[in-house]
């Protein structure tokens, strides 16, 4: 049975709570590979069992265009404030994963099962969706022809009729995420006349004014220098930590899982290589596997954390 629907919508695709605010960032367990997966939810209260139930499941996912198959039967689950970081080798499917998340491919068959706050996507509509999950794209991509003021505004299209009808809630949205992001001076500023690293850090205040519980990052520090691309990551950590926001990144950068913390999924084929704990990343050989490259293990220096090197 097909859940996920394929057709065209806006990249900025996403969703708040249902009625009210999100809930608890603690709720909910993302099992490891081969565990048993969320409690049961039959004796909690309504409010619990929702409390209870994943922000993100995906099971037994697969899409393909035509004859080629880019995903296939794909699973994990994240609980509510959760933090998965997405790896594998080039064409895994990573991009395409997100996109099928925000229903953004025009073509395609999916089939399998993907849930948001507990129900499948194709059951909302796009501007609930939007309530629910956002978007941050990769870096070096187009460009929109807007100030970061512009573009925060157009972030809140799931609550207003036109940037014009934005009302004073919308208003403390946009200013809220600019003062987080560190952009209120430069607000009028074009995108155009922005540097990589400041405009990422547009589009992190674009998808923080959406004022969705779930988001999606796609290499966000992708073309980044490394003072960019650290402050960067620990923004999106302290955003996942503080504001309870649950992380869906792509990334290419095998450590940023052991500063996040919470799960990895890695792909290979379009399938699952491996979901887990990141410490099961560690030595456990599955990047060797995944990657079809050796890799050196070492401890940082100064905290402790696993470091991993390519050889």
């Amino acid at each position: 049975m097909t859940e996920i629907t394929t057709g065209n919508t806006d990249a900025r695709g996403g969703l708040a709570a249902p009625e009210g605010a999100p809930l608890p960032p603690d709720a909910g367990v993302a099992p490891a590979k081969g565990a048993e997966g969320v409690r049961a939810t039959e004796d909690l209260s309504p409010e619990a069992a929702a409390a209870a139930r994943p922000m993100v499941e995906v099971r037994d996912f697969s899409f393909s265009i035509g004859e080629k198959n880019i995903l296939s039967h794909v699973e994990f689950s994240i609980p509510r404030g959760g933090y998965l970081s997405i790896l594998g080798p080039n064409g895994a499917g990573k991009s395409t994963l997100l996109k099928c998340l925000l229903r953004l491919h025009e073509k395609g068959t999916a089939t399998g099962t993907v849930e948001v706050a507990g129900r499948p996507i194709a059951s909302y509509t796009q501007k609930e969706l939007a309530k629910l999950v956002s978007y941050v794209p990769q870096a070096g991509g187009w460009i929109p022809p807007f100030t970061i003021i512009e573009l925060a505004k157009l972030s809140r299209f799931p609550y207003s009729t036109s940037v014009s009808t934005l009302n004073r809630a919308d208003l403390e949205a946009v200013d809220r995420a600019l003062e987080i992001t560190a952009l209120t001076h430069m607000k009028d500023r074009p995108l155009k006349t922005l540097s990589g690293g400041e405009r990422q850090k547009a589009f992190l205040a674009a998808a923080l004014a959406q004022g969705s519980p779930v988001m999606l990052l796609d290499e966000p520090a992708s073309f980044l220098d490394p003072h960019h691309t650290s402050e960067l990551e620990k923004m999106l950590i302290r955003l996942n930590r503080e504001e309870g926001l649950t992380m869906l990144a792509v990334t290419h950068d095998l450590n940023h899982p052991f500063k996040s913390g919470g799960w990895a999924l890695i792909l290979k084929g379009g399938r699952t290589s491996y979901f887990g704990p990141v410490e099961g990343l560690m030595g456990s050989g599955v990047l060797e596997e995944a990657f079809s490259h050796e890799f050196t293990y070492l401890t940082h220096p100064a905290d402790g954390r696993p470091v991993i090197l390519a050889e």
